[in-house]
């Protein structure tokens, strides 16, 4: 009699005991869930990034469909290079668009944070059947919560410098963009100055035919060559009109119909950097390497997730009939037996994804180190011709042509010669124009290849704005 009454008790201390576990386990997995996970990455992290790189920072978000001008700034007063960088970064459609991904990997974030809820199995009491129900509680959330949060917390990471990176190649589009229209803007300007010169060696041609000095297949000539001069303006104005609209795409003013004018003057010629020392520094700081590796963290984090993830092991409740009040509690545990499966087959894929990402870091790496050397052998390329062209080249045409005018007014020399000289002149003028565009997209493409503005950024434009519906 007392062997079983102490068996009873006995028995009774275990479920209670069980019973006290189960409960503080609960109890945690439930503070625990509730417990919020802070955001890694959000719109005032990219902005921030962005600044610290360019000097320019983006805008608080606004709603779609709206065009937001920096203060004091008016398309109808022309547009300056900077003006239009920080257009692109509030307006671009594609660029707002990809800054929601944010958004996203921070719903990645809490989900990972989160924890199953329990599970209760009841089964209704029936004559000769008593009620019976179970609590489970999934108590292997607990170990594997800090996983999935780490590995969600690399992918925000890896989502901000992607985004970092997408604003360093919106700059890099809207500067280039805006040296295509100076570019065209150029080239009809030396077309109109073109037309003009053929138009005075035509008046030229006829003078001297009325003097006898010249036959009518040199006027016929000069007059074809009027016309031709005539006709490279007007398709040049139109280049010009699809260089402005390229550029409206990238600065999100598809709806504002106001004309474009550039008003920065020819680009500043930099000084030499060590492409060395920038290949050295985007290696080790540009936004898409470093998501690179944060992604390559992540996948880390999520071999570490797939070599234990499938285990589980439940925390049982159990309440079924009993010989005091009928549904008295009994603890217990489920678990996984790992016979047949350890979850080989996601343990090798995510093994695989990893050494892929691995591999991608050596290939960004030689990307970056194309890109940045690419871009300085065309600014050092651009800047030593710019440099014989207006010190050497330009001069000499010039005066060329001044000496072939004045000669074949006098009726010293053919025709030929005045328009071999002529498109000598225009020729200097247009490569003159595209060197100009050469230098500010390779500068804009080295800031690029770099990841940040490689002179002192200049202070950034208010942030106060006024917006169009």
């Amino acid at each position: 009699m007392g062997g079983a009454l102490n068996d009873s008790r006995r028995e009774t201390a275990i479920v209670s005991g069980w019973s006290a576990w189960l409960s503080s386990a609960i109890t945690v997995i439930g503070l625990t869930g509730c417990h919020s996970v802070p955001a890694v990455c959000d719109r005032d992290c990219v902005s921030s990034k962005v600044a610290a790189r360019t000097g320019h920072a983006l805008l608080n978000e606004t709603g779609c469909g709206q065009i937001v001008y920096p203060n004091g700034a008016s398309l109808s007063d022309g547009l300056s290079e900077e003006e239009s960088v920080l257009l692109a970064l509030w307006n671009n459609a594609a660029f707002q668009e990809q800054l929601v991904d944010w958004k996203i990997a921070h719903g990645d974030l809490v989900q990972a944070g989160l924890l199953p809820n329990p599970e209760l199995f009841y089964v209704a009491s029936t004559p000769d059947k008593p009620f019976r129900y179970a609590v489970n509680v999934p108590l292997e959330a607990l170990w594997l919560r800090p996983i999935r949060i780490a590995a969600a917390e690399r992918e925000s990471y890896r989502v901000c410098e992607r985004l970092t990176q997408a604003g360093l190649d919106l700059i890099r589009d809207a500067r280039q963009g805006y040296a295509d229209l100076q570019l065209a803007r150029g080239r009809l300007r030396v077309a109109e100055q073109a037309e003009e010169l053929r138009q005075r060696i035509t008046k030229f041609a006829e003078a001297r035919l009325d003097g006898g000095d010249a036959s009518p297949q040199e006027v016929a000539t000069a007059k074809i060559d009027t016309l031709q001069a005539k006709q490279d303006v007007a398709r040049l104005r139109q280049d010009v009109a699809l260089a402005e609209e390229r550029l409206r795409n990238v600065l999100g003013l598809s709806d504002d119909r106001t004309p474009l004018n550039p008003t920065d003057p020819a680009p500043t010629v930099r000084g030499d950097f060590d492409a060395d020392v920038l290949t050295a520094e985007a290696v080790a700081s540009r936004p898409d390497y470093l998501a690179v590796a944060q992604a390559a963290d992540a996948a880390a984090e999520r071999l570490r997730l797939a070599q234990i993830g499938w285990f589980q092991f439940l925390g049982i409740a159990d309440a079924t009939n009993g010989t005091r009040t009928g549904h008295e509690f009994g603890g217990g545990f489920r678990m996984t037996l790992p016979i047949f499966n350890h979850n080989e087959g996601a343990i090798a894929r995510a093994e695989a994804e990893w050494e892929k990402l691995c591999r991608q870091k050596q290939t960004i790496h030689n990307q970056i180190v194309l890109d940045v050397r690419q871009a300085h052998l065309r600014y050092v390329q651009a800047k030593a011709e710019l440099e014989v062209l207006d010190g050497q080249t330009r001069p000499e045409v010039t005066a060329a042509i001044r000496r072939a005018e004045s000669a074949y007014r006098d009726g010293d020399v053919g025709y030929i010669v005045v328009l071999q000289t002529s498109r000598q002149l225009i020729d200097a003028e247009l490569r003159q124009e595209q060197l100009h565009a050469e230098l500010r997209r390779a500068w804009a493409e080295l800031e690029r290849s770099v990841g940040r503005h490689l002179e002192a950024p200049a202070a950034p434009l208010a942030r106060n704005s006024r917006m169009i519906p």
